[in-house]
């Protein structure tokens, strides 16, 4: 059984409803339900399917994260120190003093507080319009290892599924069901209005 798709759920959904319009034998109420419950059929494999890849996107940003900024794991005192330096990293403000900081513990040699400085670094680029000053920071860290530059390139290029200007996870409404609003859709899917025939699956 070949796994659902976005674009194979989109394309269901449509034969289903193209099924269902040309059906000579449903009044204009049990072709707008039958729609209605093949959208909303439609929707939750949509959102079974957008879960997945949230999922398998959570998964690869901590790996890269770890990769990136992740200590050896540690006990007791060191393990004290490591949340020391997230703690005194998150209060720097400014991508230049964090950048100063930056370079001191390096000078040092406080890996703790380096990588720690470069991980709050990478969570402040991901602010909108204000993020690429930080990006000094994360020059700074990546440079002179490839496997963390090419760690932090790929981190920087994913995005969460469904978010923002991502549109992949969308099913688009039937022209039948275009005034109605999504709790008068779900009412239209649920009522106890038979409609014979497997497609949609019939209700009891």
């Amino acid at each position: 059984m070949s796994t659902a798709t976005p674009d194979s759920i989109r394309a269901d959904l449509d034969r289903k409803v193209q099924h269902i319009r040309s059906r000579r034998d449903l009044t204009p109420q049990a072709k707008q339900v039958a729609v209605a419950r093949a959208y909303q059929d439609a929707q939750a494999k949509m959102d079974q399917v957008q879960q997945a890849a949230t999922e398998r996107y959570q998964r690869d940003r901590q790996r890269l994260e770890r990769q990136l900024f992740g200590g050896e794991d540690t006990l007791g005192a060191d393990a004290m120190n490591q949340r020391q330096a997230r703690e005194m990293a998150a209060q720097l403000t400014d991508p230049q003093h964090a950048a100063d900081a930056y370079q001191r513990a390096v000078r040092d040699g406080d890996k703790a507080y380096a990588r720690a400085i470069a991980s709050h670094a990478a969570d402040m680029a991901s602010v909108p319009l204000f993020g690429a000053a930080w990006g000094k920071v994360l020059q700074q860290y990546t440079q002179g290892s490839p496997a963390r530059a090419e760690a932090y390139e790929q981190l920087s290029s994913m995005h969460e599924p469904g978010i923002g200007t991502d549109w992949s996870y969308v099913v688009p409404s039937p022209s039948e069901l275009g005034r109605l609003n999504a709790g008068q859709v779900v009412a239209l899917a649920e009522s106890e209005l038979t409609v014979y025939g497997n497609e949609p699956t019939s209700a009891a």
